[in-house]
């Protein structure tokens, strides 16, 4: 009799040791569970101060992939931003020519669920590659098909949406996507702030009828560029345009018709031109162009595109057809004759006066030029 009870008290402590394993190992795991969250929200709020420690929409992006990686693993990362038609890709990958149209397909159909966009041709968009285009990096792989993909919103307002992949064989797991959730909240504020940065900064530098550069903003980057000029001796050139006949186009068509055809001749301008080219509105119908790393015979060719450009189709405005021309002022240094940024201007206004004195439309240089082929072109040009 005391054997049999001795079993069956045996048994029983078995079962209460069993279930004290179990209990044992979910304590741990949930132990363990909780040093990950108490981990992850320490390298996630280590995140969230690198994010929101910059305005630049570049390093917040960079800053996010790079630390994200230790905290969600993953193969892709990049960050979509969208505004009047067009969307960014942001990816500090490397991308190769034969990833682009991939990506952009991708974008385009995952898209559709953060737009509502019913006609993917309404979308343009462009790859943006933050690292170094020679930097090793992993390709775009279409065959990574588990991805997180959040919509970046501002309110009801949505500006982008951050995309995440990773190999078929490691799925998102619940922790992985409530630790992102947490992520594009912050890099959402981080976004949106470094956005009212920029556009305050364009308000501060921008022509607000052309989209040019304005006056203030052409006077600091001519100054900055002429010291470069002066101290290494590399070229520079300034194109000072004025629209011939303005007042005609006011008087005969009218100011709304005078600002559409300054509206175009920029837009026209600004797609014709160098990243590092500076168009700047100077003043009424009058456009300035510096051209940094630009010979006196460059910048006789790109006024002469230029030229072209303006005068080869009208610009239509309310079923009317306005035929535009300009003229042209061009001014390089180094020069003997140019001692000061305030020469720069004057030597190219000048030429510009003297463009309009012999006829309008054509381009008159500050020196005499010649070209390749050791042909005349100057003083009178065009």
């Amino acid at each position: 009799m005391e054997k049999k009870v001795n079993q069956e008290l045996y048994k029983k402590l078995q079962k209460v040791n069993s279930a004290l394993r179990v209990q044992k190992k979910k304590l741990l795991e949930e132990r363990d569970a909780f040093k990950k969250w108490g981990d992850d929200l320490s390298r996630l709020n280590d995140l969230s101060k690198a994010i929101v420690g910059t305005l630049d929409s570049d390093k917040i992006v960079l800053s996010a992939a790079a630390m994200m990686q230790d905290i969600v693993p993953h193969e892709v990362f990049c960050v979509v931003l969208f505004k009047q038609k067009k969307l960014w890709v942001c990816s500090p990958m490397k991308l190769y020519v034969e990833d682009t149209d991939e990506i952009k397909r991708l974008v385009l159909k995952t898209m559709k669920k953060i737009v509502d966009a019913e006609d993917d041709n309404n979308y343009k968009i462009e790859i943006k590659c933050l690292i170094d285009q020679e930097t090793e990096g992993l390709g775009f792989n279409s065959e990574l098909s588990n991805r997180l993909f959040y919509p970046i919103e501002i309110g009801d307002t949505r500006i982008g949406a951050l995309h995440l992949i990773r190999k078929v064989d490691k799925q998102f797991t619940e922790h992985e996507h409530n630790l992102v959730s947490m992520l594009v909240s912050t890099m959402t504020l981080a976004l949106r702030n470094s956005e009212i940065h920029r556009e305050v900064k364009e308000l501060a530098t921008t022509d607000s009828l052309t989209g040019l550069f304005n006056n203030r903003y052409f006077h600091e980057s001519l100054s900055r560029t002429f010291k470069s000029t002066m101290r290494y001796q590399n070229p520079v050139s300034l194109l000072m345009i004025d629209v011939d006949n303005f007042k005609h186009i006011n008087d005969q068509y009218g100011h709304q018709a005078g600002d559409a055809v300054l509206q175009e001749i920029s837009n026209r301008l600004i797609r014709s031109l160098r990243e590092i080219d500076v168009p700047a509105r100077y003043g009424g119908d009058e456009i300035a162009i510096i051209l940094p790393e630009t010979s006196v015979e460059q910048a006789f060719l790109a006024a002469k595109r230029l030229k072209r450009v303006l005068e080869e189709e009208p610009i239509f405005f309310k079923e009317q057809y306005i035929n535009v021309t300009a003229s042209f002022g061009v001014a390089s240094c180094p020069s003997p004759s140019i001692k000061s940024v305030e020469d720069v201007v004057a030597v190219a206004d000048k030429a510009l006066y003297n463009a309009k004195k012999y006829g309008r439309n054509r381009i008159e240089m500050s020196e005499s030029i010649f070209i390749q082929d050791n042909s005349f072109v100057g003083p009178f040009v065009y």
